[in-house]
């Protein structure tokens, strides 16, 4: 991933922040509901209680109000390139004992400063850039290997019928097998109302 795409992206999000907002709209999605749904097939099947979560693009750190509203005991580590986001996510969150905020990229993420049981990714994938392919491969890697128990992530299909052009769709078929590259226990989801589709990647 180049410099120059990190600063594109991490001002595209800042700028939208100091317009939008404490907004659902500000990460980029349509609706608390179809954020909540991603969240749950991230989690599909997890027991997420008394662990230390990894968020990567954690935005204004939603996923913690939905951890809590499930019921979980845990910990929870967001990072982000936008300042803007991370700032807000520090105020908004700043009274929680048990959350860390950091101005960060993956690639760039101290990882082995940090015990990690699951880390997730919602979203975070989609913009287009000139090599998507081998960005999300190291970014799923990196997750892999900084967590305990599983990484999840989930990416806009190819299997629409309309593409944005500021958006990549993922062939599930391939990531599907690049995860399996990487371990024998790999779960693809795909039977949801979104374009999009989930994998689960365990050690």
């Amino acid at each position: 991933m180049n410099k120059f795409y990190l600063d594109e992206v991490k001002q595209f999000y800042d700028d939208r922040y100091r317009v939008q907002g404490d907004s659902i709209t500000s990460v980029g999605w349509s609706s608390v509901e179809s954020q909540e749904l991603r969240f749950r097939m991230l989690l599909r099947d997890l027991d997420c209680s008394k662990k230390v979560m990894l968020d990567v693009g954690c935005g204004l750190g939603d996923l913690i109000p939905f951890l809590t509203k499930e019921g979980f005991e845990f910990r929870y580590i967001g990072i982000d390139i936008s300042s803007e986001l991370i700032k807000a996510a520090q105020e908004k969150y700043k009274d929680y004992k048990k959350v860390l905020f950091i101005e960060t990229d993956m690639l760039n993420f101290d990882s082995k400063s940090h015990h990690i049981d699951i880390s997730v990714l919602s979203g975070t994938l989609s913009h287009k850039i000139e090599d998507n392919m081998t960005y999300a491969k190291a970014v799923i890697e990196k997750m892999f290997q900084s967590s305990i128990e599983v990484a999840a992530l989930n990416f806009m299909s190819s299997y629409v019928d309309f593409k944005h052009v500021k958006n990549f769709h993922y062939n599930p078929e391939e990531m599907f097998s690049f995860g399996k590259t990487l371990t024998r226990k790999v779960n693809l989801f795909h039977d949801y109302p979104l374009y999009e589709f989930t994998l689960q990647i365990f050690k």
